[in-house]
């Protein structure tokens, strides 16, 4: 079995502008970026970025799968909407989850690794994954903290 990642970010409150995508060309030659998205995997190597960097400066989404049984889901709203701590302290329990304040936004990340430490690699794939995932920000944002 090769290996298998995938990385998908997501700019949903505002679009990325041409130096911001020029930005990330640097880091990837072979990621399909528009103005509102970045998305690459990998079958040997690896994203020559920080996630947690790359959502803090760019994007309001960012899944990450890997065959070897990684999840990773992490959503960037403003600061307004919830502190952090409190997120932290009342919903983000275990080594799983965690949450930080940077610029203006709180970042939620959430991170999950399969028991057997592998996926099924005929059903992974992440491809437009996201797309369904993110109107769960949409009801963070409304105040709906269930996912938390």
């Amino acid at each position: 079995m090769s290996e298998y990642q995938y990385y998908e970010f997501a700019a949903v409150d505002r679009s990325l502008s041409a130096d911001e995508q020029s930005d990330l060309r640097v880091i990837s030659t072979r990621a399909l970026i528009t103005p509102t998205s970045f998305v690459n995997h990998y079958e040997w190597g690896d994203l020559k970025a920080d996630p947690r960097r790359l959502v803090e400066r760019y994007f309001d989404a960012f899944l990450y799968l890997a065959n070897w049984g990684t999840h990773r889901l992490m959503f960037r709203v403003p600061a307004e909407v919830f502190d952090a701590a409190t997120v932290v302290n009342r919903y983000l329990v275990g080594d799983g989850s965690t949450a930080w304040t940077t610029g203006g936004f709180v970042v939620v990340d959430l991170f999950a690794e399969e028991e057997d430490g592998a996926c099924d690699e005929a059903g992974l794939d992440g491809s437009g994954l996201l797309a369904s995932i993110v109107p769960v920000r949409a009801e963070l944002l409304a105040g709906d903290l269930r996912l938390l």
